[in-house]
């Protein structure tokens, strides 16, 4: 099995979503919108946010939105047993599928959380962000 770049396939999300903006702007950018206003703090913390976007991922079957969330957990402070935890809760509500992309997930947040170029790439995500 050849083993994925999840840093490099996260780029490529990154910026195939720069290119969705342009080429179909209202809803890309309302989906940022919608995206900004939802990871905000409230009665859920932007963490418990991301790990119930990851379950609701690995249920979809959704590979693309497994890594942009796992990529969203690390950054948000999630540990390697919260997303496990995650994981157990999708399983619980799709079953079988979900154990295969839970364990696909596991391998992104180990992979992304031991790459220098994963934070470094988020350094400038959230650079950008703030201006």
């Amino acid at each position: 099995m050849t083993e994925k770049n999840y840093t490099q396939e996260l780029m490529g999300y990154l910026t195939d979503n720069e290119t969705f903006k342009t080429e179909i702007p209202g809803p890309g950018k309302s989906f940022d919108l919608l995206h900004w206003a939802v990871s905000q703090p409230g009665a859920c913390s932007p963490k418990a946010k991301e790990l119930m976007a990851l379950a609701i991922a690995i249920t979809m079957r959704c590979e693309g939105c497994m890594v942009q969330h796992t990529a969203g957990c690390i950054m948000a402070g999630a540990s390697r047993d919260e997303v496990k935890e995650a994981i157990s809760v999708a399983l619980e509500m799709s079953g079988g599928p979900s154990f295969v992309f839970g364990a696909k997930v596991i391998e992104i947040f180990d992979q992304l959380s031991a790459s220098a170029d994963f934070h470094a790439l988020m350094a400038k995500v959230k650079g950008e962000a703030a201006d």
